[in-house]
């Protein structure tokens, strides 16, 4: 049994030193341009060694995928659950998805990138570990709209799951807007923080119960020059 534990515990060290070096040549290089020979080369494997861990270089790409999936939904869960009504709580999703893209940006330039790519087989474990994670997130934020429903802050008329669908697929088209987007910001001195912010503030606008009031705090320039972990846990923080 004590060999055998042994044996376990050096195949998962093994292993997360093969994804610790592929992870930063799929970060740096991305998926097509990097190749297997070169991992190997960086462990001093020889690539049968390699195989005997990952079956091939999508498998090991989808391990990689799985670490930055495994950061986000810990920070989304964790921003959730600071914030009480349900319109906070779909609104600290954004701000979660805007963390991780600021502080892990390597990791989730690797889970957009995998978007684009569809496994031979799709009973690949960490294939299936992604959708995984891609159902938690859904999960999260129907639940927080769900919440919102019942305590009055969301209104009822909208469908839950397409609703979280569509801020989360919104979301992410914010956060990887196109270079020609960031040369018109430059162009208008406008930081990409600035748009963000304003776009997770409409799409929460989209779905609240109650219009904005004359008396509620909008957002200032000094709010949008925020970073994401400057952000309190408030509504009208945000708005």
């Amino acid at each position: 049994m004590a060999l055998s534990n042994r044996r376990i515990r050096e195949r998962e060290r093994k292993t997360n030193e093969i994804i610790d070096a592929a992870q930063k040549y799929f970060c740096k290089k991305g998926y097509d341009k990097t190749t297997m020979d070169e991992i190997a080369f960086e462990l001093e494997l020889t690539k049968p060694a390699l195989y005997r861990y990952f079956v091939n270089k999508e498998d090991l790409f989808f391990a990689v995928v799985h670490r930055g999936n495994e950061i986000l939904s810990k920070m989304m869960k964790k921003e959730v659950e600071s914030c009480d009504i349900g319109l906070e709580k779909i609104l600290a999703t954004g701000y979660a998805f805007w963390k991780f893209y600021d502080q892990y940006h390597d990791h989730c330039m690797v889970m957009l990138e995998a978007r684009n790519i569809y496994p031979e087989c799709m009973d690949a474990p960490y294939f299936q570990k992604i959708r995984k994670h891609d159902q938690d997130y859904l999960g999260i934020m129907c639940g927080a709209i769900e919440t919102g429903k019942k305590d009055g802050s969301i209104r009822e008329n909208i469908d839950t799951f397409l609703t979280a669908l569509y801020l989360a697929e919104s979301t992410i088209a914010v956060l990887r807007s196109s270079e020609a987007t960031s040369d018109v910001l430059n162009l208008l001195g406008v930081k990409k923080a600035e748009l963000i912010k304003h776009s997770l503030n409409l799409m929460t606008l989209g779905i609240s119960q109650q219009p904005l009031r004359k008396n509620e705090k909008k957002i200032s320039q000094n709010d949008n020059q925020k970073s994401p972990n400057d952000n309190k846990k408030t509504l009208n923080e945000y708005l």
